[in-house]
């Protein structure tokens, strides 16, 4: 689940030869004409690094969760063909720190995008996002936990009721106050046989779905020709009909960050994706819900509340660590979720 909001460690700068003696072998000579730090992330450090050829790949250092490395690989295995996500280029898990060089894909964060496009592309992003979770939902385990290396529950999943209580403890106490921390017990007491009747589903969930993990791209550049696309003449078969209908339509192009995948309860990735759901347009979490149920995707008739009640446990795990400017914020989440349930 989605821990912090502020950087967890410092950024470590690394030179070139720092590159070459972690990737060496598996770069085969190619010359690295630029190395970019790419500073969204919060937890791993993370640089792009382009060729002379000019290819691009991701050197993603594991400097949180050294376990995660190999974790991340495995799941990047499981949902390739699945959902666009990058693919494994080579992994060292036992490296100080562990690495991997992942596929660059092309595109922009959703959260880049979803202020700058029209309630019918919003609906079409959200939908796109909807389909290819139900897809990643279609694997699934026989109990639900955190998983290992090759992808077996290690350690069973606390009971919801159990970790949003854990969670009250000290930091998140003080930020909340008395009077919230009472109602938020009274919710978990009044609410836990409801979530427990989902909260023991095993499917993989992603558990970090949201905007700024997913990449998306149009697809064909507006205002096309539909030749342009096909690479033939337009109107001579359907593909050309087909394309000029699409000329710049919105697509997910990558699920990036696996490394907090877990075997759980699908609702929560829709409490992670569908947390903003205020700020988007009208229509953006009942085109992802339709999509998703389209695409294979099974909820239960009362998803929404039972998605915010879930939703509650990752608010609180980021209430403890957030800066003071986040603070704020999440408080006034927690108390809306507790008001409504």
């Amino acid at each position: 689940m989605e821990r912090s909001r502020e950087r967890a460690r410092p950024f470590v700068e690394l030179s070139a030869g720092d590159w070459y003696r972690f990737t060496g072998d598996a770069l085969q000579g190619a010359r690295v004409v630029a190395a970019t730090p790419l500073r969204s992330g919060l937890r791993n450090n993370n640089y792009r690094l382009d060729f002379a050829s000019g290819a691009s790949v991701v050197l993603r250092f594991y400097v949180a969760d050294p376990g995660a490395c190999a974790r991340e690989a495995a799941v990047l295995a499981a949902v390739a063909g699945r959902v666009p996500a990058p693919r494994v280029l080579q992994t060292d898990a036992a490296a100080m720190p562990p690495f991997a060089l992942l596929e660059w894909l092309d595109g922009r964060p959703l959260d880049a995008v979803l202020g700058k496009v029209g309630p019918v592309a919003a609906e079409d992003l959200a939908a796109a996002c909807g389909a290819a979770l139900a897809r990643i939902h279609e694997i699934r385990f026989p109990s639900a936990g955190f998983l290992g290396p090759e992808l077996r529950v290690i350690q069973p999943m606390p009971a919801w009721a159990t970790a949003v209580l854990e969670a009250l403890a000290g930091r998140v106490e003080d930020r909340l106050g008395p009077e919230l921390c009472a109602r938020v017990r009274s919710t978990v007491e009044s609410n836990a046989g409801q979530v427990a009747s989902v909260w023991s589903e095993a499917v993989l969930v992603h558990a970090d779905f949201k905007a700024s993990n997913l990449l998306v791209r149009k697809l064909v550049r507006e205002g096309a020709e539909p030749s342009a696309v096909a690479g033939r003449p337009a109107g001579r078969d359907q593909a050309d009909r087909r394309a000029a209908k699409d000329a710049g339509r919105w697509d997910l192009a990558g699920v990036l960050d696996w490394e907090f995948a877990c075997a759980g309860c699908k609702l929560i990735d829709f409490a992670t994706f569908l947390r903003d759901e205020g700020s988007r347009p009208s229509g953006f979490a009942d085109a992802f819900a339709a999509a998703y149920c389209a695409a294979g995707g099974a909820m239960p008739a009362n998803w929404r509340r039972l998605t915010r009640l879930i939703d509650l446990l990752n608010l609180l795990q980021l209430l403890a660590w957030a800066d003071d400017g986040a603070a704020g914020g999440l408080r006034k989440l927690v108390a809306e979720t507790v008001a409504g349930a």
